[in-house]
């Protein structure tokens, strides 16, 4: 035996499986599928700034979830825009607001998250923020 001389030891045992890794990347869009939903958030502090035109009395951001099939058929919600604006007034009204104005829209179709399988399934998200006044 030689001094000095170490050998690595390698694994060839990976941490993720394959059918793990597919079964991680099928998740995505069976989770849009179920769980559809709209999530809304209220700030209310703001330093008491005023905006240009009146002081609002808070903030609101909604984002809607939803999954489409080959890119734009809505399956079970629908995330684009027309549906997200009923949904943040509907959040508005929920808390005593009376008019509202939208700063902010996006929405994102995740077609190439994970392609092909995107392509069929395709996971949207659309965020709105907005003042909401009393």
């Amino acid at each position: 035996m030689t001094k000095g001389v170490h050998k690595k030891k390698t694994c060839s045992v990976s941490l993720y499986p394959k059918h793990m890794l597919m079964i991680r990347y099928l998740i995505v869009p069976i989770l849009f599928l179920v769980f559809n939903c709209a999530i809304s958030e209220k700030a209310t502090r703001f330093n008491g700034m005023p905006t240009s035109e009146a002081k609002p009395d808070h903030y609101l951001k909604t984002t809607s979830f939803g999954l489409n099939v080959f890119i734009f058929i809505p399956v079970k919600r629908n995330a684009e825009f027309p549906e997200s604006l009923e949904t943040f007034s509907d959040f508005a009204k929920k808390n005593k607001g009376n008019k509202f104005r939208l700063i902010q829209k996006e929405t994102t179709k995740w077609a190439f998250l994970l392609p092909p399988f995107s392509f069929i399934l395709t996971p949207v998200v659309t965020e709105l923020v907005g003042e909401v006044y009393d």
